[in-house]
């Protein structure tokens, strides 16, 4: 049932207006994507209140508001206490409660989603578990896509992709759940089956202030979001000390990841894990057993990724011995530790790794495995959390052999002073030593170039054989924004030109 008699009840709202209940259809927070049927919610925006455009909504077919007040219209109106907080379950019962239809894991953590996401529909996948993935990338249903403009879309949007990835036949869905998505009620409605937590380390403080406030965010996950579901289940990495915290205070019932063979873990390796440039090698024990996996990606952070992608498709039904082999059997994730193959003799890796812990995290990774120097590309983006570029800075400095500082997003920021506050961080904590003197160019142990397609051409040109070229920041965006513009621009793109010239 999808009247708006019933829709005001279900979200404890006035009506008024409602001279002839009306069926309803969908529902959005955007005028212009309003169709015949659906309800216009009203949301006062950063930049525009939604009041302006009722008449554009009523003309693409809107049949009713959601708001706050009473609106100067003709049309019914559910008036709610907070129509953002309203607007999940709102969008959840006007799309048909689509995800009660799914399995549905939720991912949060500050790194690590979008691989996961890849990993677990690989999974399902290979048990014939029609999967769509909602996250970073994309939205994405096997060979049907749809535009990701945010990790976690607004609620209309959520809720609509559920619907048509439910209609194209999709057993289940793996979402990223964004601090900024749980915060704002984005994924209110949403019936969680499974919810996991990979890490939290400083990022997008600009928003949350506090670190603790962020937490808090990630937190909802585990409470709020399947506060009605008494089967439902966590995933959770206890390497991070704030995975004891989400266990202490979830109703869920939870499974345990750690990377520490040591650790008592559900989910863990056996015995040490072989690392290489090339992959992980690892046997891992689960309650099923223990099962030998060979992991295309590299690093114990991945092998985090690994494990935890293990324990949600097991939480989603799927045997530890399946997952096992369909995670053997995975390639990569796009512009997370990509490699951009060359015949030259030395490795290129573009991630995506735009935090401190990140960045530490795949620097750390590929140090050991590196052979000759470790040259990194990087940057920060402009607008965003300033505190972190000096971290960043002080990341690569410790883990690199050569670096070079240059522009990343910018947006309205002069890139020159973004690079200067990362800068100030490489010559306090100085780069590595490494045989200088045959780079004059370097000797210092950076470069500053403003230009990013000059910075990676520059890395490229001073490779070696055996030295490993991470091109850090922008992972798989093939865009650049700068000012209020965004124009295309690939760092896979520019480093295979760059290999080119040699």
């Amino acid at each position: 049932m999808k009247n708006l008699t019933h829709i005001a009840g279900r979200l404890n709202g006035t009506l008024i207006n409602n001279l002839k209940d009306v069926s309803i259809e969908g529902i959005s927070h955007d005028s212009r994507d309003v169709k015949q049927g659906y309800i216009y919610a009203v949301i006062k925006g950063a930049s525009a209140d939604g009041s302006r455009f009722i008449n554009s909504a009523e003309a693409n077919g809107a049949v009713a508001l959601l708001s706050d007040k009473a609106e100067d219209t003709e049309l019914p109106v559910i008036i709610v206490k907070d129509v953002r907080a309203a607007l999940g379950h709102a969008s959840a019962i006007s799309f048909g409660e689509p995800s009660k239809s799914l399995k549905v894991a939720g991912i949060t953590g500050t790194n690590g989603k979008t691989t996961i996401t890849y990993l677990v529909e690989s999974i399902l996948n290979a048990q014939n578990i029609n999967t769509g993935v909602m996250g970073t990338i994309e939205y994405r249903l096997k060979d049907k896509k749809w535009e990701a403009n945010h990790t976690t879309p607004e609620a209309t949007v959520v809720q609509n992709i559920f619907r048509k990835m439910l209609d194209a036949g999709a057993d289940a869905v793996v979402m990223e759940a964004s601090s900024h998505g749980l915060v704002q009620g984005r994924l209110n409605g949403v019936d969680f089956d499974v919810v996991a937590f990979t890490n939290l380390t400083q990022d997008h403080l600009d928003y949350h202030k506090t670190m603790e406030s962020y937490g808090d965010a990630k937190m909802l996950l585990f409470t709020k979001a399947i506060a009605n579901n008494k089967d439902a289940v966590a995933v959770v990495n206890i390497d991070d000390p704030f995975g004891q915290k989400i266990i202490e205070n979830t109703d869920a019932k939870v499974i345990t990841v750690s990377t520490d063979y040591l650790s008592g873990a559900e989910l863990r390796p056996v015995e040490e894990p072989v690392f290489t440039i090339d992959g992980t090698n690892v046997r891992v024990n689960t309650r099923q057993g223990e099962f030998d996996i060979n992991f295309s990606l590299s690093g114990k952070y991945n092998l985090n990724n690994m494990l935890m992608a293990l324990g949600i498709g097991m939480a989603m039904g799927v045997s530890a011995e399946a997952g096992a082999k369909a995670l053997s059997a995975f390639k990569n994730v796009p512009g997370r530790l990509e490699r951009v193959e060359n015949n030259k003799g030395f490795s290129i890796f573009v991630d995506y790794a735009h935090t401190p812990d990140a960045l530490q995290k795949v620097l750390s990774s590929l140090t050991p495995l590196t052979k000759g120097r470790l040259i990194t590309v990087f940057g920060c983006g402009g607008d965003r959390d300033k505190e972190k570029r000096p971290l960043m800075g002080k990341a690569v400095a410790q883990n690199s052999d050569i670096a070079i500082i240059t522009s990343d997003n910018p947006r309205t920021e002069d890139p020159s002073d973004i690079i200067a506050m990362i800068e100030d961080a490489v010559i306090k904590d100085g780069m590595r030593l490494f045989d200088f003197e045959k780079n004059p160019d370097v000797e210092k142990g950076y470069l500053n170039i403003t230009d990013r397609k000059a910075a990676i051409n520059a890395a490229v040109k001073i490779a070696r054989p055996d030295d490993t070229i991470l091109i850090a920041g922008k992972g798989h965006e093939d865009y650049v924004i700068i000012g209020t513009a965004k124009t295309h621009f690939d760092d896979r793109e520019e480093a295979r030109k760059a290999l080119q010239k040699l």
